[in-house]
């Protein structure tokens, strides 16, 4: 071997031509397979799930796995991760053959996933949470200045600035979000999984995650986007797979496809969505529903608004605006307000969900895993859960049995299993059963907070159009969501909150993204 300063010397004597041919080749070796599934079958009882899936991923590679609610990705992803089993095919880690025996074997050999729903315990500092049982010690002891040392300077280089000391539950939604991703940055991955990565942070905590994608993509780390978000794989992405139905039907280079294309494979047909249409057709003289100088702690500063019946009203904002507390106080999640909430010219007290329910007010809250969703129950019992009046007290099972196969088929909520645990349906298709409890029980008013939240072009036309035809029947309608493309072509009105306030009304046909984002980050003129 050369001495440093003579290979210097050699390379500088080297003709150009052969040196850009030496860095290509050490660029291709720098390449390499770190995770790959070769005909993967799985299938539970007849259900076949996935039929020979053949995958890759490349360290420094973003590759984005696409799909529509119930193509299989999840199955695939909990396979790669060792959570469950394949019937057959194989599966390999830097070209050895694996066989995962369970989630932290797959951990262990350099396997991370930042989940869509959060796995973080409130009550723990950041620290805590981000360490796990890494704790550094001291004489046997837990040394929290080292700890919180240590988690600070993992913060910092990811331009997160949260104080790694204050408790989890304290922060928003997407501090938690950036903190997830953080606690398995941690662990210094090989392969990282990102479900929705970006789908509750605002569009500057997006440029924060985009500038980490790229971060960790150039030290090396194979990370697989699994988002619904288009903007998002051609911005970040090197490569994409797509399954449709449990098979991959079509790979290969960002570079060379279309949004209409990938849109075509992950349906199987070409779509037109959110165009604008006249919406619904509320009768601005039939007022349904009023808010009166609502406030609420330091998060609500004299807000309301009238909705009229068969009006579908948007709330829009960015992150920490306001719209979700404003949503949670309306249903009576939080308490202690001050202000006035009138339906039907009633004024509620409404001290409760279970008293807001009753009055004739559902809700969909934006976190379903935590609020959404009941856990241990199945489909069925999610959906007639709010409707108990209209299956009998003494609960008739055909009537609730025939309920439930009819809202699942009315959001082609797959599969249409009405005894299946909720929990082992996709997250699009939970989405789907939250959304059918209040279309069954009937309710006069229905809040929506980030309804589309993880959830595929496909099943949010369904969603919307679901939403429309309730307008059509008389049911007002609020939607609480920074997605403004969806809002333009979704709704009748658009109200912008900022810090708590609501500071611009807008007429949605006419109004555009641009001016949406004008005013949710600058004072209404």
């Amino acid at each position: 071997m050369y001495p440093r300063w003579k290979r210097g010397v050699l390379w500088n004597r080297m003709p150009t031509r052969c040196r850009l041919l030496y860095n290509k080749e050490r660029k291709i070796a720098m390449v390499k397979s770190v995770l790959s599934a070769k005909h993967i079958y799985k299938s539970f009882g007849s259900n076949n799930v996935l039929e020979d899936i053949s995958i890759e991923f490349y360290s420094g590679k973003v590759h984005a796995l696409l799909g529509v609610n119930g193509a299989g990705k999840s199955t695939l992803v909990k396979i790669l991760q060792g959570i469950y089993k394949y019937d057959a095919g194989s599966l390999a880690m830097e070209g050895q053959e694996v066989r995962f025996a369970g989630p932290f074997e797959a951990m262990d050999r350099g396997i991370s996933m930042v989940f869509q729903e959060l796995n973080l315990f409130g009550e723990m500092t950041v620290t805590e949470n981000v360490m796990g049982n890494r704790m550094l010690k001291h004489r046997g002891l837990i040394d929290w200045k080292g700890c919180h040392h240590k988690v600070k300077e993992l913060l910092d280089s990811l331009s997160v600035a949260i104080d790694p000391r204050v408790k989890v539950k304290t922060l928003s939604l997407a501090q938690q979000q950036l903190i997830e991703i953080a606690k398995c940055v941690y662990t210094n991955p090989k392969v990282l999984f990102l479900d929705e990565p970006s789908s509750s942070l605002s569009k500057a905590e997006e440029t924060i995650l985009y500038d980490l994608v790229r971060n960790l993509k150039q030290k090396g780390i194979a990370i697989v986007l699994i988002t619904h978000k288009m903007e998002e794989v051609f911005q970040l992405c090197d490569t994409l797979s797509i399954l449709r139905d449990g098979k991959c039907v079509a790979e290969g280079r960002v570079d060379d496809f279309k949004l209409e294309v990938i849109t075509a494979h992950m349906l199987g047909k070409a779509v037109e969505i959110f165009k604008r249409t006249k919406i619904t057709n509320g009768d601005p003289e039939q007022i349904l529903f009023e808010v009166q100088n609502l406030n609420y702690k330091n998060k609500l500063h004299d807000v309301s608004l009238q909705l009229s019946r068969g009006e579908i009203l948007a709330v829009s904002g960015l992150v920490g605006s306001g719209k979700s507390d404003l949503a949670r106080t309306i249903f009576g999640v939080n308490r202690g307000f001050t202000g006035d909430i009138l339906l039907e010219g009633e004024r509620l007290r409404i001290a409760s969900p279970y008293e807001a329910s009753a009055k004739g007010i559902g809700y969909v809250p934006i976190s379903r895993k935590d609020e959404g969703i009941l856990g241990n129950f199945t489909a069925q019992k999610n959906i007639t859960i709010s409707m108990l009046d209209k299956v009998g007290f003494l609960i008739n099972r055909k009537k609730e049995h025939d309920i439930t196969l009819h809202m699942m088929e009315d959001f082609n909520v797959q599969p249409k299993n009405t005894e299946q645990n909720i929990t082992s349906f996709s997250g699009g298709n939970q989405q789907k059963i939250v959304l059918s409890r209040w279309i069954a029980a009937k309710k006069k008013l229905i809040l929506l907070d980030e309804p589309t939240r993880g959830v595929d072009v496909g099943a949010k036309q369904e969603i919307y159009d679901n939403l429309k035809r309730l307008a059509a029947q008389g049911v007002g309608i609020i939607i609480f969501s920074s997605e403004t493309d969806e809002l333009l072509s979704s709704s009748d009105r658009i109200l912008i909150m900022r810090e708590g306030r609501i500071v611009k009304e807008l007429i949605t046909a006419r109004t555009s993204s641009e001016e949406i984002l004008h005013y949710s980050i600058a004072a209404a003129d």
